[in-house]
């Protein structure tokens, strides 16, 4: 499967399901500014955090209730709705999750490590979740929540120094050099950066 990062901002994305499963998977997506709405006959209480956030529709799946979507996850307990979703998905060309079913999917959502801007990806491509899980673990311990800073101040001195620096090996070197560093390096050289600049 081709990995890509997906922007949501004000797309509409839809997920026919109400149950913990769909409630991970709204969870996600609802913090990427997308135009979420859930389609389920009842949904379990976590629900009710996203407030006004998300739309929730009060009914059972009818084709045609993902029709505009970008993106949609069929997460239902019923193996049937979710095969209806997904066959509906494929006619309709739309980007389809079925969580019960690899081969009605056209593409699988990874483990995901979130620092800020930063955002480490695992996929087992749907054979192990279980390891991606474990992964995820493992990796959290080494890159904490300094990293969504440390993304943060690259970006700024990037942005400066692509402005300030007209020799293109000289941008590279720096950049690369700043990639190196640690955190309270980067504050550093951060800050006298902006004494000499």
């Amino acid at each position: 499967m081709y990995s890509a990062m997906l922007s949501l901002k004000d797309k509409k994305v839809t997920i026919v399901g109400g149950g913990k499963i769909a409630y991970r998977k709204a969870k996600l997506v609802s913090e990427e500014g997308c135009d979420l709405q859930v389609i389920a006959p009842h949904f379990v209480e976590e629900f009710n955090e996203f407030g006004h956030s998300v739309n929730k529709i009060y009914k059972n799946y009818e084709e045609g209730d993902c029709a505009g979507s970008v993106l949609v996850f069929a997460a239902t307990d019923d193996v049937q709705v979710n095969e209806l979703v997904g066959r509906y998905c494929q006619r309709a060309k739309i980007l389809c999750n079925v969580v019960n079913d690899a081969s009605l999917s056209s593409f699988n959502t990874p483990a995901q490590l979130k620092r800020g801007d930063l955002t480490i990806s695992i996929s087992t491509a749907g054979n192990s979740p279980s390891l991606a899980a474990k992964i995820k673990k493992d990796l959290s311990e080494t890159y904490g929540e300094e990293y969504g800073e440390q993304v943060k101040l690259l970006g700024s001195l990037r942005e400066r120094i692509l402005k300030s620096i007209k020799d293109e090996s000289e941008k590279k070197e720096i950049l690369n050099h700043l990639s190196k560093l640690s955190y309270p390096e980067l504050v550093e050289w951060a800050s006298e950066y902006k004494e000499n600049a």
